[in-house]
């Protein structure tokens, strides 16, 4: 059969970007009290990937298929002792899981709580491993239970197992990889990635977020800026403390250009992930920040220049569900490619039309009444050239940089890439 210019069908396209959704994700809930939504709600998964879904690029996207995550690999990063307690919840009652549950800091349980967990660590795993393999170039995990809290004897902040750890050290020990970066752009402290990789020179560990001397969750002092790593770990470890709230866009484009991207070439990953929490967004009920998406979709860019591209951003925090969802879209359009139309990158008063809408409600609202489903431009979507937004040349505050400079200065040191 012979076709004319016209009639020729183009080439199909390759998806060189991956995701990881599994709806079986949501049955991790709280039993306290159902009527009041926990902040680290079921829906939070939903709403990203439908947001994904409603603006066409899942349909350009790799979806990983999810398999929970096995004990040999949960065993690499946190004990066996309570491994085996959180096996046990599966078959504890109503009483037995809240009573478990008082045991530890801000953890909520329920029968298939563990199942989850495995899963969002099985899904992560699964996603880091096709990129490293160059199956994917790039890709994102909608995955909870979150992970970047939960330490290696116990959880807390929400986190049961450390996603992110788990992955690291099973990709390490298959010699998939010997340098991982993990970025952590959570407003949350991530003690427990520190606590695993704190002495390992392998993994350099960068985190983003509000300290408040020390007095934001997980309100502790581990989160300063003189937490270098230890051992052959030491300067590895990079924490950014903000000293306050209202932390915007300027302070983390100041921070990524004067401090994290030198650091990230000098230390020439093989692996980037992101610790990818989005309660530092506007409109955030508990962060109490102001990045917005064009900030989120910054910080992707800048990471897709280190390391081949070889990109995972991992969902942790992140409590308005509208941020969450046009914050991780922001992150997704330069992981695929797609122009940025101009003047039409949705901003946090959109966030708020949809906020508190049940799922069912939003499943019955037309595509076409989706605010942010109309922000975004496909029509360019296989043009490689992404614009960066304008948010890339924010200023910081002055608070902001100060810390930055403080931070940089510690740290030159451990990167003569700093003192340039």
């Amino acid at each position: 059969m012979s076709y004319s210019k016209q009639e020729t069908p183009a080439p199909p396209h390759t998806k060189r970007v991956g995701y990881v959704y599994d709806v079986r994700m949501k049955y991790h809930q709280d039993l306290e009290d159902p009527q009041d939504p926990h902040p680290e709600d079921p829906r939070r998964i939903y709403w990203i990937y439908n947001i994904l879904k409603v603006a066409g690029c899942l349909d350009i996207m790799k979806n990983v298929l999810v398999t929970p995550v096995t004990d040999d690999k949960i065993l690499r990063v946190h004990e066996r002792q309570y491994l085996e307690t959180l096996k046990d919840t599966e078959i504890m009652e109503r009483a037995t899981l809240l009573e478990t549950q008082k045991k530890y800091d801000s953890v909520f349980l329920c029968k298939e709580s563990q199942y989850c967990a495995r899963m969002s660590a099985g899904g992560l795993l699964a996603l880091c491993k096709d990129v490293v393999r160059g199956k994917l170039d790039s890709g994102l995990a909608i995955i909870r239970p979150p992970g970047h809290h939960a330490c290696s004897a116990v959880p807390m902040g929400f986190c049961l197992l450390n996603n992110i750890a788990i992955t690291v050290r099973d990709l390490q020990a298959r010699k998939m990889v010997n340098k991982v970066m993990i970025v952590d752009w959570d407003v949350h402290h991530g003690n427990g990635i520190q606590e695993v990789f704190y002495s390992d020179n392998t993994v350099l560990y960068a985190s983003l977020h509000r300290y408040d001397e020390g007095e934001f969750y997980p309100s502790s002092t581990d989160g300063g800026m003189d937490m270098v790593g230890e051992g052959e770990g030491k300067g590895y470890n990079i924490n950014i403390p903000w000293a306050t709230a209202g932390v915007s866009d300027g302070d983390y484009i100041y921070a990524f250009k004067k401090l994290l991207l030198p650091v990230a070439r000098q230390f020439c990953p093989d692996l980037i992930i992101v610790a990818s929490g989005f309660d530092a967004a506007v409109c955030d009920p508990i962060g109490e920040c102001d990045v917005t998406p064009e900030c989120y979709a910054c910080m992707t860019s800048m990471l897709k220049s280190v390391s081949n591209g070889k990109l995972v951003l991992s969902l942790e925090g992140g409590y308005n569900l509208d941020a969450i969802a046009n914050s991780a879209l922001a992150c997704v359009k330069p992981l695929l490619n797609i122009k940025w139309k101009a003047g039409h990158i949705p901003q946090p008063a959109i966030y708020l039309a949809y906020a508190t809408l049940s799922e069912e409600e939003v499943n019955g609202v037309p595509q076409s009444k989706y605010k942010y489903s109309s922000s975004w431009d496909t029509s360019n979507i296989w043009n490689p050239a992404v614009e960066v937004p304008n948010c890339y040349s924010a200023q910081p505050s002055e608070l902001g940089k100060d810390t930055v400079d403080r931070v940089l200065d510690i740290h030159k040191e451990y990167w003569t890439s700093l003192n340039m």
